[in-house]
């Protein structure tokens, strides 16, 4: 009896060992989606951007962020740095390349050190409209610079958030081109901007962004330029008292992150990083154009006089910008034009 009791034991434990390798669900997936289920950590990508904690893109970034983590089942996680926490776009956008885990907000001009071609979408006076920057955003010829830029390490996640136009905040009025000959104006070092102000006569002078304000207030320079909505959010307004509505560049918000990082994401989470970013660019993009006049009186009620001008003399001024790129692809200028 205890031989047939030993051998009935032994029969059961062979068939329980079998039925559980032969579960499918025990099976896990190899995607990083599944990680979590597994006991493991998340997935965490952190943005970093050099806006200050109060501008509106920082809230939109925060956005994206609950986005994500939502549709992903906190599996894939955004972290959001504002004012430059963690290094300057410049800086980003060669960690990223080098395989780091950072969303970068870096615009085209930055990503020409890169992809060259990417400097004429800050072009002076390009888009008549926000319409106009989506279609370029989809057109084929931006389908190849975007390839462009994946070859060099760097996967471009958008560059179509709307950021609203640039306008020039200084010290003295500014009303016509000459006005500005000679003053010395903060920029970015991206080459676009360099030329656009050169071209209006100003002493383009390079400063990160988290320098822009004590450089007005201590007179490092005599102006800079952004959005209204950056100008104000900024507090530029506290140390200059001038806004000059040029429009003479359309802000345009561009999310990158590594190649290798994302090709190392699974496809759900391709997706819903994709997704996300295209809802909410959406969204903030609508919001920013429809804010603008609140950003105005806003301005105005802290001081600041807002200078409407003629425009075409600044059109006329900048013109010569777009024969200054000897490294741009033949006839690109033409070729842009065509696709808006």
């Amino acid at each position: 009896m205890k031989k047939i009791a030993l051998i009935l034991a032994m029969v059961m434990t062979l068939s329980a060992c079998g039925s559980k390798q032969a579960d499918p669900a025990s099976s896990s997936s190899s995607t990083d989606s599944a990680s979590s289920q597994n006991g493991q950590k998340p997935v965490v990508l952190k943005l970093n951007h050099v806006m200050s904690n109060t501008d509106p893109a920082h809230t939109a970034f925060e956005e994206l962020a609950a986005m994500v983590g939502e549709k992903s089942g906190g599996t894939l996680e955004i972290q959001v740095y504002g004012n430059a926490e963690l290094g300057s776009n410049k800086d980003n956008l060669e960690q990223i390349k080098s395989g780091a885990k950072l969303i970068t907000v870096a615009d085209g001009a930055l990503m020409a050190d890169y992809v060259p071609d990417y400097s004429i979408m800050h072009g002076p006076f390009l888009y008549a409209s926000n319409e106009n920057l989506q279609t370029l955003y989809n057109s084929e010829w931006h389908d190849k610079i975007e390839q462009a830029s994946s070859e060099q390490g760097i996967k471009v996640l958008a560059m179509n958030w709307y950021y609203g136009k640039r306008h020039i905040i200084s010290k003295k009025p500014i009303k016509t081109p000459s006005d500005i000959k000679g003053m010395k104006v903060r920029v970015p070092s991206a080459a676009m901007w360099v030329k656009t102000m050169e071209a209006m006569g100003a002493v383009p002078t390079v400063l990160q962004w988290s320098e822009v304000y004590s450089g007005l207030e201590q007179g490092v320079v005599e102006a800079a330029e952004a959005p209204l909505a950056t100008i104000y959010t900024s507090k530029l307004h506290e140390a200059a008292k001038n806004v000059t509505l040029t429009g003479h560049f359309v802000g345009i918000i561009g999310l990158e992150m590594s190649q290798q990082v994302w090709d190392s994401l699974s496809p759900e989470h391709q997706s819903i990083l994709t997704e996300s970013i295209d809802v909410v660019g959406k969204s903030y993009s609508e919001s920013v154009m429809a804010a603008e006049e609140k950003w105005k009186q806003k301005l105005e009620a802290e001081g600041v006089t807002l200078y409407e001008v003629d425009q075409q003399q600044f059109v006329d001024a900048t013109q010569s910008v777009y024969g200054q790129f000897p490294e741009w692809s033949k006839d690109l200028y033409q070729n842009v034009l065509g696709s808006l």
